[in-house]
């Protein structure tokens, strides 16, 4: 495949078929998405085909969690990376999607320290951000170009690397009239705050803390390990109230006050900070063959905490974050919030933030006709559609880049 003739050839179509692949902090599978195309920035149209959720093998997800909490070396970082991308490969082929123009992929993200605050920007030490899933391979038992490595072009110019999906918000949700928070709840919560006919200099977007990942801890440790996250929020709303001396304690986390622009990662919500809510609980976080026992072990106040307490709390904490970022960073209290991710189909999550956030409606993608699930798939589709026509597609308002860059890097068949 000649590179010039593809790039030539691609930005001639009036319409493209891209397939977006996104495995998220959770590491709970790979999304899946064939997108239709037209156009770029404002004008885009991205028309979802077909979709899939596949799974990711408990083996390969225990590894690549291992990788993220800083275990293993760069043999097992290289092995690790390919599994991926053949497992990537795997789900597009169990899309059945035919021919496409290219692959959108995000990788699985294994490390993400972004760059100290000016005038540390560019030194050695600064920031770096790591997806793994080979390109090359991805490209070789595909046969289609691959788009990936997104976050390191913005990285490099003293941005966050994070978030992303702001760009593609602001080119499908903008509304003439509302101010708008897009509100995804993957393993990590962000944010994109979009003001009636936004220009792109006026979009807000950040991280606004955790999302999933420490529910799905606890609701794994509360199960016994059958549950991989809190299905249907039955845990969580099967208790009156939190653990209120927990609760204010964890909104005490300097993540929470640290100002925009701001990115987190496992290295601020992930297994070391798990282990420090149960430290802080007195609880062990890896026994759980003494469920009756455990289920009266008393918090160092006086008080009991069973299992369903903890993951609760934990919930309530991500909403409370969220409501705690807008209060704190937004411009203005939005006119409608719309929710994404997984943590949409968490009705307690969903519960505590429409209590908080009353009377402005909490939406979900769902309700405006789209699928959140694929969400981060398509919005992948989008960011490539851009780095194939060479358009820059990072907004320095939101990352705090030093300016605009074409994101990604493109590795050929």
């Amino acid at each position: 495949m000649r590179p010039a003739a593809f790039f030539a050839d691609y930005a001639a179509k009036p319409e493209r078929l891209l397939i977006g692949l996104m495995s998220g902090t959770s590491v709970d599978s790979v999304d899946v998405a064939l997108v239709k195309l037209a156009g770029s920035g404002r004008v885009t149209e991205a028309e979802l085909l077909k979709a899939l959720d596949f799974p990711i093998p408990e083996a390969l997800r225990s590894r690549i969690l291992a990788l993220s909490h800083g275990e293993g070396n760069a043999e097992e970082v290289s092995q690790v990376s390919v599994a991926v991308a053949e497992l990537f490969a795997e789900a597009v082929r169990a899309l059945g999607a035919g021919k496409v123009d290219a692959i959108a992929s995000h990788g699985q993200t294994i490390s993400h320290t972004p760059p100290p605050p000016p005038p540390h920007v560019g030194e050695l030490g600064g920031g770096a951000t790591l997806q793994i899933g080979s390109a090359a391979v991805l490209a070789q038992r595909l046969g289609v170009p691959v788009v990936s490595d997104f976050r390191s072009a913005d990285v490099a110019v003293g941005g966050q690397g994070a978030p992303l999906i702001p760009y593609v918000d602001w080119c499908l949700l903008t509304h003439p009239t509302k101010a708008r928070a897009i509100q995804n709840i993957g393993g990590i919560g962000n944010v994109t705050f979009l003001p009636p006919n936004a220009t792109p200099d006026q979009v807000v977007g950040f991280d606004t803390g955790p999302g999933n990942m420490l529910m799905d801890r606890a609701a794994q440790w509360a199960s016994n390990g059958d549950l991989r996250c809190d299905t249907d929020g039955k845990l969580a709303l099967s208790v009156e109230e939190p653990d209120y001396e927990l609760l204010e304690w964890l909104l005490e986390h300097p993540f929470l006050a640290q100002k925009p622009p701001k990115s987190a990662g496992r290295e601020e919500f992930g297994e070391s900070f798990y282990k420090e809510v149960c430290r802080r609980a007195q609880l062990s976080p890896t026994s759980l063959e003494q469920q009756v026992l455990r289920r009266y072990l008393p918090f160092s106040r006086g008080t009991e905490l069973i299992p369903e307490k903890l993951v609760a709390t934990l919930t309530w904490f991500t909403a409370l974050s969220i409501v705690d970022a807008y209060e704190r960073y937004l411009p203005q209290l939005p006119d409608e919030v719309i929710v994404g991710g997984g943590g949409a189909r968490n009705p307690a999550l969903m519960q505590f933030l429409r209590t908080k956030l009353s009377p402005v409606p909490v939406l979900t993608h769902a309700e405006l006709g789209m699928d959140g699930d694929s969400k981060e798939a398509l919005a992948f589709c989008v960011l490539a559609n851009e780095t194939l026509l060479g358009n820059p597609a990072n907004l320095p308002s939101v990352t705090g880049a030093a300016r605009r860059v074409t994101l990604g890097s493109v590795t050929f068949p």
